[in-house]
C-alpha cells in the first residue's frame, strides 16, 4: 500500500504576535462547523489587542489545537470544566488546573473597557447562557467583572425565510426570496464582525493578521501518512452531513467519481463518519487504486488535514465547507434543505456555492426533518457535471500556475 505525506496548512501560532494585555472570552458551545467559524472572531480579537479564550464543549477539544490565534480554552463536559493554555511563543496547548488558568488571565485596566473582561456570546441560546453563567461565576470568585456582548442572530428573519418557503405548494426552479427579505438577512461572519465592532479596542496591542484562522498540527503523525496513493494531487469528497437532507445522493457522487476517473489523473479521498461507510464501499469499488476510502477511520484533525492538503473539496453544508473556506482550499459547497441566505455560505472567492434555488428551500434552519415532497429535489437538482466543471477549471488553473513557476536548481 502506497502512502503519501499530505500537504497541510502551516502549523503553530504566528511568530509576530505581541503579548496582549487582556483576555477575551468567546462562547461557542454548538456543533463542529459553528465552532470552526468562531476562528474568524479569534482573529478579530487579536486585531483588537486581546488574547482570545474559547469556551466550548469538551467534544470540540481537538479543534482548539487547530486554532492558531487562541490563547486558551474552557471545555465543558459532564465531569465539569477543564482548562487549556498556550504558553507564550508555543504552538501547542497544555492542560492546567483552575488556579493556574485564572492566574494567567489578563484583565484590562481603565479606558473604554472599564476594567471588565469582555465575553462574546456567538450563540445566544440557552446553552451559551448557561456556559456564560458558569464562566461569570468562576471569574467573580476572583473579583473579576465581565461585560457580555451577544451576537444578533437575526433568528426572526431566518424563521420568516423558512416560512416563506412553506408558502410554495410546488417546487418551482429559480424562485428567490423577495428583495425586502433578502435585505434583512446577513452572513454569520458579518454579524460576528458587528459584535466585535462593539467591543473596545486596545490599540496599543492591535495587530493585523491574515484571514487564515485554521491549521493542522504537524505533530498529528496519523494525518501525515493518510493513505492517498502516489499521486501529487487529490480531491476530497465529504460524503455525509449532520442531517440527511444536506447530503448529496450517492448516485451523484458515483457519477462525479466516474467523471474524475475518466478525465483527470487525481486521486479521490472519501471522508465521512461511520454512517457513510456503505457509500464509501460503493464508490471505492470502481477503482481501488485511485480511490481511498477513509470513511469512519479518521479523527477530526486527520479529516481537517486531508482537507488542508486537497486540490479540491466537495461537501454539503457542513464543517468541511467552513474548513476549506478558512484554509484557502477550493471547494464546491452544496446547499439543499438549507439556504445560503441563512448566513453560512463561504466567504472566500475560492469556494463555490451550488444551490438549485427551489421555492421550497430552505425547509428548515439547520436541515433537519424530512422532505415534504419526498424527493429531496433540492439536492438531486445539483448535477455532478456542474460540480465537475468547477473542479476541472480549478485543476487546470493549478496546472498552469505550476507550469509557470520557474524550476529551482
Amino acid at each position: 500500500m502506497i502512502t503519501q505525506n499530505i500537504r497541510t496548512a502551516q502549523s503553530g501560532t504566528p511568530d509576530h504576535l505581541p503579548a496582549p494585555l487582556s483576555s477575551l472570552f468567546i462562547v461557542r458551545m454548538s456543533a463542529i462547523g459553528d465552532t470552526i467559524l468562531s476562528s474568524r472572531t479569534q482573529r478579530l480579537a487579536r486585531e483588537k489587542g486581546y488574547a482570545p479564550v474559547l469556551v466550548t464543549g469538551a467534544a470540540n477539544a481537538s479543534l482548539v489545537h487547530c486554532m492558531p490565534h487562541l490563547a486558551g480554552a474552557c471545555l465543558f463536559s459532564d465531569a465539569g470544566l477543564s482548562f487549556l493554555l498556550r504558553p507564550e511563543g508555543s504552538a501547542s496547548f497544555s492542560e492546567v488546573g483552575k488556579n493556574e488558568f485564572l492566574k494567567n488571565l489578563k484583565i484590562p485596566r481603565g479606558g473604554a473597557a472599564d476594567g471588565s473582561l469582555p465575553v462574546a456570546d456567538l450563540q445566544a441560546t440557552g446553552r451559551s447562557k448557561r456556559a456564560f453563567a458558569e464562566i461569570d461565576k468562576l471569574l467573580k470568585s476572583q473579583n473579576i467583572r465581565t461585560k457580555k456582548y451577544v451576537v444578533n442572530k437575526l433568528s426572526f428573519w431566518r424563521i420568516v425565510l423558512v416560512l416563506w418557503s412553506f408558502l410554495a405548494f410546488k417546487q418551482w426552479q429559480g424562485r428567490t426570496p423577495p428583495q425586502w427579505l433578502r435585505k434583512k438577512l446577513k452572513p454569520v461572519r458579518e454579524l460576528q464582525r458587528e459584535l466585535f465592532d462593539r467591543i473596545p479596542s486596545l490599540e496599543e496591542n492591535a495587530v493585523h493578521l491574515p484571514a487564515n484562522g485554521l491549521i493542522v498540527p504537524t505533530k498529528n503523525s496519523s494525518a501525515e501518512t493518510v493513505e492517498t496513493g502516489n499521486a501529487k494531487h487529490y480531491v476530497v469528497l465529504q460524503l455525509g452531513s449532520s442531517f440527511r437532507l444536506k447530503s448529496w445522493p450517492r448516485e451523484h457522487f458515483r457519477k462525479l467519481t466516474e467523471l474524475l476517473l475518466a478525465n483527470t489523473s487525481v486521486r479521490i479521498v472519501l471522508c465521512g463518519g461511520n454512517d457513510d461507510k456503505p457509500v464509501g464501499v460503493y464508490l471505492k469499488f470502481q477503482n481501488p487504486e485511485r480511490i481511498a476510502d477513509m470513511t469512519g477511520t479518521t479523527t477530526l484533525q486527520e479529516t481537517l488535514a486531508l482537507i488542508g492538503g486537497a486540490s479540491y473539496v466537495v461537501t454539503g453544508d457542513s464543517f468541511a465547507g467552513h474548513a476549506a473556506d478558512l484554509m484557502g482550499v477550493p471547494a464546491s459547497v452544496l446547499f439543499g434543505a438549507t439556504h445560503p441566505l441563512l448566513g453560512f455560505e463561504p466567504e472566500g472567492t475560492h469556494t463555490f456555492v451550488h444551490h438549485a434555488a427551489l421555492s421550497c428551500s430552505p425547509c428548515s434552519r439547520h436541515g433537519q426533518g424530512e422532505c415534504r415532497f419526498r424527493n429531496i429535489r433540492c439536492m438531486t437538482s445539483i448535477k455532478p457535471e456542474e460540480v465537475f466543471t468547477k473542479i476541472e477549471q480549478i485543476l487546470s488553473a493549478q496546472r498552469q500556475k505550476q507550469d509557470a513557476t520557474p524550476t529551482q536548481f
